[in-house]
């Protein structure tokens, strides 16, 4: 497709994000004016986390959970050597595809691939994977995170809306005299596998907070930091029915 032909399909497809043309437009969005900051917030604390936390990462390779539209895998590709996403719908992928012809991006591919099903492929190893916008739409929430932090090489940053209760305690195991401890909880909520944004099932599993941490733990992450919303992010960052949490093994 040449660049006018291009241009022209972008300008007129709907889109979940707003990105800059070439030509100096943006691409339209059908996202709630008051709801699009959730992109940039989400954006400005990953620069960050590059820039405070990895060590030369234009050396270093990068992967894309649920890279969607691509608007996460065009911020790394100005961070990293190579990038790729992985994504589950196919028009997704044709989109983002085409937004990174239009940007003029050369280091990020992109494939399709189901993360609740998909087994730990060694060659898709990274230096850096994000996880964005993906955990709270999952049935099987517990292997993506392990997939993820498998295909880790050191970093990996998360970011989900979480159950708003942290449950810990303890259980019985058999009997009252045998307990063993717990590490958090899911919500079982519905999910919307027929729309663009939702999941591969029907089902979602949200974890609390001490969830998702417990969980990075377990997969091998020993440092962990819940990253501390600025003033102006988006409003479920300030009141903590969403998280970004970056892990280093």
């Amino acid at each position: 497709m040449g660049y006018e032909a291009a241009l022209s399909v972008a300008k007129s497809r709907v889109w979940f994000y707003e990105f800059d043309l070439p030509d100096g437009t943006r691409t339209r969005s059908d996202v709630p004016a008051d709801v699009l900051r959730i992109h940039t917030s989400r954006r400005d604390h990953l620069r960050r986390i590059i820039k405070e936390r990895v060590h030369n990462p234009d050396k270093l390779t990068a992967l894309d959970f649920a890279s969607h539209e691509g608007y996460y895998a065009l911020e790394l590709a100005k961070h990293f050597g190579t990038v790729h996403g992985l994504e589950i719908r196919r028009e997704s992928i044709e989109a983002a595809r085409l937004i990174t012809e239009l940007a003029g991006v050369s280091n990020v591919s992109y494939s399709a691939a189901d993360l609740q099903k998909m087994s730990h492929d060694e060659t898709l190893s990274a230096d850096f994977v994000l996880v964005y916008g993906l955990v709270y739409h999952l049935e099987n929430p517990i292997h993506t995170l392990r997939l993820a932090a498998g295909l880790s090489r050191r970093h990996i940053l998360v970011e989900t809306q979480v159950f708003p209760y942290d449950i810990s305690g303890a259980i019985e195991n058999g009997s009252y005299q045998w307990q063993r401890p717990v590490e958090g909880v899911f919500s079982l909520s519905p999910d919307y596998s027929q729309a663009r944004e939702g999941g591969s099932t029907d089902l979602a599993l949200v974890p609390s907070l001490n969830a998702l941490q417990f969980l990075l733990r377990t997969f091998g992450f020993r440092t962990l930091e819940v990253l501390r919303p600025h003033q102006d992010d988006y409003e479920q960052f300030i009141r903590g029915s969403r998280v970004i949490v970056y892990g280093c093994k």
